[in-house]
């Protein structure tokens, strides 16, 4: 159902009001609301129900009505986490959760033009923007190609960065698939949201200049942070230049 003008007047009010404040802070209570905006509880409750869903706002029973971080933006170039962030003039950082050298599988060798055996770097790290959690990122690395990776770098540093200072390897392309999904119980923790709350799954395998597999990374977003842009044209598909 279209909304009303009265409506429209009624969301744009709270949204300007919203946009005025910073994620975490809590809203004045539904009866002055409903006097600023001149009117009725039962319709500010509705459309402070919608402005929820969308996920502008959070209405804790008995708490209040709290403003929600806007989700992080990703225009799909090929930036690791570090800099997308940056861009964006957040501060990120990491925390590596584990770390090991492995031996590819059938499946993984295959995506990864490698010989079954092959040992691989395994690097399990928590991405965080402005101290936030938003991501969990599994990255796959060829032992062969970076030999005595300096893998505590990566507390600090863009993975990036680390393999042109470390290898001079320069990241050319990348092939990316995204798909939706939900968290189980300990990546919700690491996440700090709830169990089985959506989230987007994001699987990269990068290629350097040489046409090499360097990276194959497989990295969990929270879906009430971070999205995906694309502009689609009639004839072609643009990247999205805009972040939110």
């Amino acid at each position: 159902m279209a909304m009303t003008r009265k409506q429209q007047r009624l969301h744009q009010q709270l949204l300007d009001l919203i946009d005025q404040q910073t994620p975490g802070a809590r809203l004045p209570g539904e009866r002055e609301l409903a006097e600023l905006t001149q009117v009725s509880r039962d319709t500010l409750r509705r459309a402070l129900k919608y402005l929820e869903e969308l996920k502008h706002i959070e209405i804790r029973q008995g708490a209040g009505i709290f403003v929600l971080a806007k989700p992080l933006a990703n225009q799909l170039k090929l930036m690791s986490f570090s800099e997308e962030m940056q861009q964006l003039g957040l501060k990120p950082s990491n925390k590596l959760l584990f770390n090991d050298v492995i031996q590819a599988d059938v499946k993984m060798a295959s995506k990864m033009n490698l010989a079954p055996g092959a040992e691989l770097f395994l690097i399990r790290r928590l991405r965080l923007a402005d101290g936030c959690p938003v991501a969990i990122e599994r990255v796959y690395l060829p032992k062969a190609i970076f030999p005595d990776l300096a893998i505590q770098e990566l507390h600090t540093s863009s993975l990036y960065d680390l393999l042109h200072r470390q290898y001079e390897i320069v990241v050319d392309q990348a092939k990316q698939q995204i798909s939706a999904t939900v968290v189980d119980e300990e990546e919700a923790e690491q996440l700090q949201i709830p169990t089985f709350s959506p989230a987007l799954l994001a699987e990269r395998t990068v290629y350097d200049e040489q046409g090499r597999i360097i990276e194959l990374a497989k990295s969990l977003y929270r879906a009430d942070r971070y999205r995906f842009n694309v502009l689609v044209q009639r004839n072609g598909t643009r990247l999205a230049t805009v972040y939110e």
